[in-house]
């Protein structure tokens, strides 16, 4: 492993973000993982509430049909989600990062609020589907740019030592935000009737994106933009077609694959875990949902304290090493995890989602902060919100759907441990090649 001797000495041109006090560095985390919450909060919601949002906007006599309606909905968020890297991420590389991060967290907001607005196909007719794919367009193009940019932008404040641990604490908010979502959901089922649910109680969890938002935008108005971004700013050598410039040079193109091992692990385990496993042990497993949620909901624990964990230990041997280990951890404990799941029995179900738990976590710490460092502050937002955004569009959107069709198609409940050790492959081998970036100045 690369290391470097003088881990808290910035180069001269370097902005001293190592030198910022310890309030105002928590307020920028605080701000970055506002908007991150909300974005994983409106999946989780969306996703929690799907059967009933069918009855709403896409009634017809399959319920079935209607299902898969809006869960194709739900996967539009994720297909714009490139195409919104390719608009916020040049777009944060020219104007700064803090005035794009605003501007996404009330788009998001908004959307997410106006969804639970829309009339249903029973007021308006065609037009509410048609008003609920719009809106969940603009959810993921908002999307596109979130957690790269506020990953970003926690980075470029951050020391060098503790960037790791510090840009981990936004994967706690995305799984805080599904577990929060989830549990919204299931609260406001419980508390109302069938029909109260049905005719307008669904619209309640949507409706409180309204608030957070409000003050996750107060929260960002409030931070400054990040000292490396000011930087360039003054020295003018801002890029003005960062697109253009990082989709150009090989050199770049390299290191958006470098980027993308680092990012794989965690697309298709996140997803499993988070949208999938509730369905697969209701389903497969037998088990009642209650049970299923209860589950999900000591896995998500258990992830959201052992996240930050593996950020530092990320910081403490390298962002190679660790990517080495996870790799290897999902090939050699998922199959096992998935018999354990596959038992039928509670306790070894636990223990089975706790093999697939860990390592998930670890990929988690351990995606964004190898990501970003590989790229210059001029590019690194577009090469960052591209990389992920295609990724996370072709693995993480439809990890659920990819893991029902290889049931379906196998007979075999084992199939979806396949294909993520499968998806391990590439990054175990490219750990062998990656330079390690830990405790390193960030490019100029």
């Amino acid at each position: 492993m690369e290391t470097n001797p003088n881990l808290d000495v910035l180069s001269p041109s370097a902005p001293k973000a190592s030198g910022r006090g310890g309030r105002s560095l928590w307020r920028v985390i605080g701000s970055a993982t506002a908007g991150t919450f909300i974005e994983y909060y409106d999946f989780a919601i969306y996703g929690s509430l799907a059967p009933i949002i069918a009855k709403a906007f896409f009634p017809t006599a399959d319920p079935v049909v209607g299902l898969l309606s809006t869960y194709a909905v739900f996967a539009l968020a994720f297909v714009a989600r490139p195409l919104g890297g390719f608009i916020w991420g040049p777009i944060g590389d020219r104007i700064g990062r803090k005035r794009v991060l605003a501007a996404i967290i009330l788009l998001i907001s908004v959307a997410t609020v106006l969804i639970g607005l829309t009339p249903d196909y029973h007021a308006i007719g065609v037009a509410a589907p048609i008003l609920l794919i719009l809106l969940r367009l603009v959810q993921g193009l908002s999307a596109g740019g979130e957690i790269t940019g506020a990953a970003i932008f926690v980075a470029e404040h951050a020391p060098d030592r503790r960037r790791g641990f510090l840009v981990s604490l936004l994967q706690v908010a995305t799984t805080a935000a599904f577990v929060s979502g989830i549990f919204v959901a299931a609260t406001v089922a419980t508390l109302m009737t069938d029909d109260a649910m049905q005719s307008w109680g669904w619209r309640i969890p949507f409706l409180l994106a309204g608030p957070l938002g409000v003050v996750g935008l107060y929260i960002r108005l409030k931070v400054d933009e990040t000292p490396r971004f000011q930087s360039m700013k003054r020295e003018a050598a801002v890029a003005q077609t960062p697109l253009a410039t990082a989709l150009r040079g090989r050199s770049n193109l390299m290191e958006m694959g470098f980027a993308a091992a680092y990012y794989m692990p965690s697309m298709v385990s996140f997803y499993l875990l988070m949208t999938f496993m509730p369905t697969f042990l209701t389903k497969e497993m037998g088990f009642t949902a209650a049970v299923s949620l209860t589950i999900i909901a000591i896995a998500g624990s258990i992830q959201m304290v052992a996240v930050p964990l593996f950020g530092k230990i990320s910081d403490h041997i390298g962002r190679r090493l660790l990517l080495r280990l996870t790799a290897g951890a999902f090939i050699l404990l998922t199959y096992p995890a998935f018999l354990l799941l596959n038992s039928g029995e509670l306790s070894k179900a636990i223990i089975g989602l706790v093999l697939l738990v860990l390592p998930t976590a670890a990929a988690q710490a351990n995606n964004l902060t190898p990501g970003l460092e590989r790229f210059r502050t001029s590019i690194r937002f577009t090469s960052s919100a591209v990389t992920f955004g295609v990724l996370v569009a072709l693995f993480g959107g439809t990890a659920p759907y990819v893991s029902t069709y290889l049931i379906e198609i196998t007979g075999s409940p084992l199939a979806p441990g396949i294909y993520l050790i499968l998806t391990m492959v590439p990054s175990l081998i490219i750990s062998f090649f990656v330079s390690e970036t830990s405790g390193q100045p960030l490019p100029d």
